[in-house]
């Protein structure tokens, strides 16, 4: 029994490892992963350049690039996000050996990093948010080990991984300069090399300047809360599971205050690894007048928490103990509800039935790129075509984004699945009345549900 205790930590992290292989191809392609699948195959020296990404997830595309040369399999597709997932797993062991974790401190870290539904969803998904995650619990462990050339590395790397990744970066600069004061100057002439490192990052950024969000220009304090939960528990869940994690993490705050007065390395590393981050997207924010918070570029940051939040679980004291037994009430729960094929909206296997159900001189009518290029990846030998009501400029302006367009066999079309997102902010009253109109004022035959985007709407239109 001692033994098994004393290996749970590892036993908990190979279980999160099979977790993140088993349910990496459960979920449908979504729009942000067709756009990476895209842009895989636009000319490589127009990935720089052009606007039809503006996250700045360069380093994810070119590996990408020759695994899609393979084939454009989801697996394939989500290989380089899975891998980062397994290699964080191991890091957060690294980490917690590192700052001398109690075998308490560990299991509970362990716990977190394995099952959190957050750190789940980045594993499983085609986009940059587990290689830059990946990248940042490498630079933390560089910190701790005073191997610059490694942190310079790690860090150098980041604004290729995502834009935000100068704040994570900044954060392990911070760290090693506190763990390491006599080592100040080499530490800020590898942080000087790393900003040199970074000036194409920022002159692309500076070239595709965009911060506001049109669901969200301005950050809030309820948009806030929202954007937290959601990237600790990316499900459908409904209002009572919102509530419990709303209480939940306002409470968690009060471990900061019950032991202010320790200065224990494990505990304090992690804790600026989350805390500086986060104060510097929101400070950025509040003085662009923008918002750059929503919950993808929060998961970074999960990493971190969950290690400080296993150190301060894993502790005597009554808080501690109660929040230990909310945190694992809501970790259940969290687990329980997960599903690694909602992400994905069960597109799929509406695409099967759609497939099933055709007839000649039927056509697929997209309404937007969003919901066109998923479709396409599952139903793009079918014929297709695509309706220019929907005017919006977010997502219809970049050349890269091309509809590609498939005539009946006969030229003529008698029955149109109309696809249509259900973007009450990107689509104009105007538009939504002759949307109306096009679909002869009918109710949907499918409704695919996301937490990430927008739901959408299958009309089957007899023309």
């Amino acid at each position: 029994m001692k033994k098994i205790i004393k290996e749970l930590p590892t036993i908990l992290l190979v279980f999160g490892a099979l977790l993140r292989i088993t349910g990496t191809g459960a979920a449908a392609l979504w729009f942000d992963e067709s756009n990476t699948l895209v842009r895989t195959n636009i000319p490589f020296m127009s990935l720089f350049s052009e606007s039809s990404e503006n996250s700045g997830d360069l380093l994810l595309e070119i590996v990408l690039r020759p695994l899609m040369s393979l084939g454009h399999s989801l697996w394939l597709l989500r290989l380089p996000s899975l891998l980062a997932g397994l290699v964080s797993l191991w890091l957060v062991w690294k980490l917690m050996q590192r700052l001398s974790f109690s075998p308490s401190q560990q299991t509970i870290t362990a716990a977190l990093v394995a099952f959190l539904p957050g750190l789940l969803w980045i594993a499983q998904d085609a986009r940059s948010y587990g290689i830059l995650s990946c990248l940042f619990l490498a630079a933390i462990w560089f910190a701790l080990e005073s191997n610059l050339i490694g942190l310079l590395v790690m860090c150098g790397l980041t604004i290729y991984a995502h834009n935000t990744g100068p704040v994570l970066a900044a954060a392990a600069f911070i760290i090693s300069a506190y763990i390491y004061p006599w080592k100040i100057k080499h530490i800020i002439l590898v942080g000087i090399i790393t900003m040199l490192a970074w000036i194409p990052g920022i002159y692309r950024m500076l070239n595709h300047w965009i911060i506001q969000q049109p669901w969200a220009p301005i950050l809030t304090l309820p948009w806030f809360l929202t954007s937290t939960i959601q990237a600790i528990w990316p499900e459908l869940w409904g209002g009572g599971f919102f509530i419990a994690a709303l209480g939940t993490l306002l409470f968690t705050p009060f471990l900061l205050l019950s032991r202010s007065n320790v200065r224990a390395r494990g505990r304090l590393i992690p804790l600026m690894a989350w805390t500086i981050p986060l104060g510097m997207l929101i400070l950025f924010s509040i003085i662009s007048k923008g918002n750059i918070i929503l919950y993808r570029t929060l998961t970074p940051l999960l990493f971190p928490f969950s290690i400080w939040l296993g150190w301060e679980l894993g502790t005597n004291g009554f808080i501690n103990r109660l929040l230990l037994g909310v945190w694992v009430v809501m970790l259940m729960a969290g687990l329980i509800i997960w599903d690694p094929a909602s992400r994905g909206g069960g597109l799929d296997v509406i695409a099967e039935d759609i497939r099933s159900q055709w007839k000649p001189g039927d056509s697929l009518l997209y309404t937007t790129i969003t919901v066109g290029y998923p479709f396409n990846y599952y139903l793009g030998d079918l014929p297709h075509r695509w309706d220019s009501t929907v005017k919006d400029p977010f997502f219809l302006t970049t050349p890269s984004l091309v509809h590609p367009w498939l005539d009946t066999p006969n030229g003529e079309v008698s029955r149109s699945w109309v696809v249509i997102p259900q973007e009450p902010i990107l689509i104009t009253p105007e538009e939504w009345e002759a949307l109306d109109d096009l679909t002869h004022h009918q109710d949907p035959i499918y409704k695919i549900f996301y937490l990430q985007a927008a739901p959408v709407f299958i009309y089957l239109v007899e023309e």
